[in-house]
Formats: structure tokens, C-alpha cells, sequence
């Protein structure tokens, strides 16, 4: 495997992380609320990212030093052609999710559900992306 995809790979499942927090906004909206209020989600999305990065910094400084070589290689053809399929269903979903997501405005969501609709839509695109990077790599697109 190269360095690109490792990065994707190791990308994907930090960022499949932000499905605890999905989980929780889901459990509550469908359960009424959360006993720990408000404070319980912000205090939840906020140690998640910070996880998220720290992962992503460590993992990536780790395949760095193990193949530095590999991750001074410019981006080839190969890798832009990937990056560009990658994109394009990714960004159908959010065009479409961002649709669908305005249309909850208008039927009684909250500011709150509203943000947390926008950004689902935000986290499965990025999933998408680097999911079909990966089947890509896998397919030797």
C-alpha cells in the first residue's frame, strides 16, 4: 500500500470515530433528551475531535517517519484521477443532503437539529470520499 492510501485508510476510520456523536444526537432526538442536557453533546463533540486530530497527527507523523521516502512522492496521475472520482459522489451527497437539510426548516426543527442535520450531511460526504478513494486504490483505478 502506499502512503496515500494508508493516509486514507487510517482517515477513514479515525473519522468513522464522529459516529459515536451521531449516535448519541440520534439516541437523544429519538429518546427525548439526554439526561446530561445540552452540556453532554458539547462536551461529547468537542473530546471527539480532539481525538480525531490527535489520531490523525500521530498516524500520519508514524507513517511518515517509517516511509519518508514514499511521503515526499509528488501525487501521481493515478492518485488525481482517484481524488477526482472520490469527489464527485461525495459532493452529489452533500449537494443533496444540504437540500433535504434546508427542507427541515420548514418542518419544525430546531436551530440545533438543523446544525446537527448539516453537519451529518458534512461527516457521510467526507465518509463517501475517503471510502470510495479506498475502493479505488483497492479496484487500481
Amino acid at each position: 500500500m502506499s502512503f496515500r492510501e494508508k493516509s486514507d485508510w487510517l482517515s477513514f476510520i479515525s473519522l468513522s470515530l464522529l459516529g459515536i456523536y451521531f449516535a448519541e444526537i440520534a439516541r437523544g432526538l429519538l429518546g427525548g433528551s439526554h439526561p446530561g442536557g445540552p452540556y453532554y453533546y458539547f462536551t461529547l463533540f468537542w473530546v471527539l475531535v480532539v481525538v480525531l486530530i490527535v489520531i490523525q497527527v500521530i498516524t500520519h507523523i508514524v507513517l511518515a517517519i517509517r516511509a519518508p521516502q514514499d511521503a515526499k512522492t509528488p501525487v501521481d496521475e493515478r492518485e488525481r484521477l482517484i481524488r477526482l472520482r472520490a469527489t464527485q459522489p461525495a459532493y452529489f451527497v452533500l449537494l443533496v443532503g444540504a437540500f433535504f437539510t434546508i427542507g427541515t426548516m420548514h418542518m419544525g426543527f430546531t436551530t440545533w437539529q438543523f446544525a446537527h442535520c448539516i453537519l451529518f450531511v458534512i461527516w457521510i460526504a467526507e465518509l463517501l470520499r475517503y471510502g470510495m478513494r479506498l475502493f479505488y486504490y483497492r479496484r487500481a483505478v
